[in-house]
């Protein structure tokens, strides 16, 4: 996994540890400390490779040697059969034959070492093309991850938000209030009751008084007539 997407693991939070580590450290810190552990992984691989290309060296000079060989006891054996000594010539191309079985296994050990040794390079090459990369983009990962670190922090308090003791303080007095206002319409419907009932009963006296003075008129009138 490269740095930039070892990082959006981190930010994403689809990594435990990794997270612990941001909320742990700056992230500056962070990115700068996994751009290091990829400069210790090249070093190593290097080291690596360097002694992958010294067992090619290695079993190639071996290889060259007994090309050499070959050559040598070929010559060796048409010499003494210049000179007709054919036993010579057959202990001469005796030596060259071992040194041409020599030399065939040097040769295809020299070619899976280069094959390995190359690839190795390449993993090298690749590895360094990253470690640039990651200290090209360096900038941007830190600010991108403290956006998003910033994001998450709002998302959480506000996510919170409902949860908090303030707001619930803040419904326990909102409904308070709404039972205030209702204890005072009720009151003014009451008053309002109570005042329409003193008016009717004032109308109640008037009329009553009205009926006693008719009936003192009437009686005043009854006794004139005797």
């Amino acid at each position: 996994m490269g740095l930039f997407d070892r990082i959006k693991t981190i930010v994403s939070g689809k990594a435990n540890e990794a997270v612990d580590k941001w909320e742990d450290k700056n992230i500056e810190v962070v990115v700068k400390e996994e751009i290091r552990k990829m400069k210790d992984e090249y070093r190593q691989a290097k080291s690596a490779v360097n002694k992958s290309i010294t067992l090619v060296k290695e079993v190639e000079a071996k290889r060259d040697d007994a090309k050499e060989e070959m050559e040598h006891w070929t010559n060796r054996a048409k010499q003494a059969l210049e000179a007709s000594k054919e036993d010579l010539a057959r202990k001469a191309l005796e030596k060259k034959q071992t040194a041409e079985t020599n030399y065939n296994k040097y040769k295809e050990q020299a070619k899976a070492r280069r094959k390995t040794a190359d690839l190795h390079k390449k993993k090298l090459e690749d590895l360094r093309a990253r470690i640039e990369e990651a200290e090209d983009k360096q900038d941007q990962l830190i600010a991108e991850a403290e956006n998003a670190k910033a994001t998450t922090e709002i998302n959480e308090t506000l996510s919170g938000l409902g949860k908090s003791s303030a707001a619930e303080d803040l419904d326990r007095l909102s409904s308070k209030v709404d039972k205030m206002k209702a204890r005072a319409e009720a009151s003014n419907e009451l008053y309002d009751e109570i005042e329409k009932d003193d008016l009717e009963s004032e109308f109640e006296e008037l009329n009553k008084s009205g009926s006693v003075d008719d009936e003192l008129a009437k009686l005043k009138a009854e006794i004139d007539k005797k």
